[in-house]
């Protein structure tokens, strides 16, 4: 019995020791921009059609310093609606976290120049998903966000 007492305190450190390693906080993979475009233009959440736009246009119209971005994914409404996609990776998490204050002031600068002439579209910027994982950001602008939302989960 004086033996049990000896190895009790040895495993409860060692189980604590492992479910301390097992909660890490590790940072968040980024979003894959081509794979995650993808899912949210099979997703039917869009009702207008988008066409791919260049990154350094893209860069231009976010405010987001083009010298940081890696990659990305960019589509935007033909006819001139609120609907788009942006998938942007970054240099590092810091340069996303800007990033995604460029596109956070863009859905507002949407928001106010379409109130006006387009207000059908102001509810589709309402709807707005801005996301940032690690060292990307995610903007879908669309009709249906409750699709997107759906086809993002699927991605993981």
């Amino acid at each position: 019995m004086k033996q049990l007492f000896h190895i009790v305190p040895a495993v409860l450190a060692l189980c604590l020791t492992l479910s301390a390693c097992g909660g890490g906080s590790e940072e968040a993979a980024a979003f894959d921009p081509d794979a995650t475009a993808q899912a949210l233009l099979d997703s039917g959440a869009f009702s207008d059609a988008l066409e791919e736009v260049d990154l350094s246009v893209a860069a231009t119209l976010y405010g987001v310093d083009e010298a940081d971005l890696t990659d990305g994914t960019v589509y935007m409404s033909l006819s001139a609606g609120a609907e788009e996609i942006a998938v942007l990776v970054l240099a590092d998490a810091d340069a996303a976290a800007a990033a995604l204050e460029g596109l956070e002031a863009h859905v507002a600068d949407q928001r106010a120049a379409l109130e006006n002439y387009q207000p059908d579209e102001v509810s589709k910027l309402d709807g707005a998903i801005l996301q940032q994982k690690g060292s990307s950001v995610l903007l879908a602008v669309c009709a249906d966000p409750e699709a997107a939302k759906a086809a993002l989960e699927e991605l993981g």
